[in-house]
């Protein structure tokens, strides 16, 4: 759905700085050795290096080059920390939905058992932390510790909430813990670490860096969002994705699922099995959450706007638009 060409374009843009954040993760993770010293080292490799979107550093590098700040070992640093711990959440996550496939690779907790997957994501998770000591800025661990606060208390309510249709704002304020809060302690270090660096003479006004954050956070919303909307078009198509059950089965009411309740003043579980909603109505709903979506993602476009005197948004705009469908 979303412009792969376009996404692409804005990959190839950033590849010495992506290039340099995958040489970090690779030093990190084998300890300046070649070759993995264990299956699961090898495994861990292969989920870490397998095809993906790579969106949350690309995120930072988007902004650093944005407000025209060269890449630095501190920003690439940041960048892998980023990746690792994204990569720590997917792995538990597979976990906890009890999926076979991430990134069309089998999961860790399919290949070996959850329990060396736990081990696995935990690992990283300490990678993370080893990286981010290398930039030793107090402020940035707070960012991050906060990040995965977010992340655990999203999970924990996700879970409490499984067969429950909740409020769209609900909905929302779930989708801002479990993923706009690492997009946004990403790009708070980075914002830290641009206006603390030594002989900067020229700070981020405070309007631009609360433009960039709203940016940030309207964007990974509607990123959410794009997700969603794609796993509900696979589930009524009947398509096999990458996970082993949607989230519709597993409980967990996504925004095409609670418009659907709302149209059928149905508050209970939705029965996707039995098809309880005609292809009128998935039309309809689709409809909605594409106008929904679009309409973010025009409010992330208005939070930079601020920006376009003195720096440079083009490739904000080019990703924003890659993603309106």
């Amino acid at each position: 759905m979303y412009n792969k060409k376009q996404y692409k374009e804005i990959l190839d843009y950033f590849n010495k700085d992506l290039d340099l954040v995958n040489f970090e993760i690779k030093s990190l993770l084998f300890e300046n050795d070649t070759n993995p010293k264990t299956a699961l080292e090898d495994d861990i490799g292969l989920f870490l290096f397998a095809k993906s979107k790579r969106l949350r550093p690309l995120i930072l590098f988007l902004i650093k080059d944005a407000l025209k700040i060269e890449t630095n070992n501190s920003i690439v640093q940041l960048a892998a920390a980023l990746e690792l711990l994204h990569s720590a959440t997917l792995i538990h996550d597979d976990i906890i939905d009890e999926a076979n496939l991430r990134r069309q690779i089998p999961t860790l907790n399919f290949k070996y058992n959850s329990k060396m997957a736990v081990i696995s994501g935990d690992y990283l998770l300490s990678l993370c932390l080893k990286e981010l000591s290398k930039i030793n800025e107090p402020k940035i661990f707070e960012y991050f510790s906060e990040n995965t606060y977010q992340i655990c208390k999203g999970e924990i309510n996700q879970f409490f909430n499984k067969n429950r249709v909740v409020s769209i704002e609900e909905y929302l304020e779930k989708s801002k813990n479990k993923t706009s809060s690492l997009f946004m302690a990403g790009v708070k270090s980075l914002l830290y670490l641009i206006n603390s660096a030594k002989g900067n003479m020229n700070k981020i006004p405070n309007d631009i860096q609360k433009g960039i954050l709203n940016f940030v956070l309207k964007f990974s919303l509607a990123f959410q969002i794009y997700d969603d909307i794609e796993n509900f078009q696979n589930d009524f198509q009947g398509k096999i994705s990458e996970k082993s059950s949607s989230d519709i089965e597993n409980g967990i009411y996504t925004l095409p699922y609670l418009y659907i309740s709302q149209q059928n003043n149905s508050y209970g579980i939705i029965d996707l099995k039995n098809k309880t909603f005609d292809e009128k109505l998935y039309n309809k709903t689709l409809n909605f959450s594409k106008e929904y979506l679009n309409n973010i993602l025009n409010e992330a476009l208005e939070s930079i706007k601020p920006l376009k005197d003195k720096y440079k948004t083009t490739l904000l705009q080019k990703l924003v638009e890659t993603f309106k469908i």
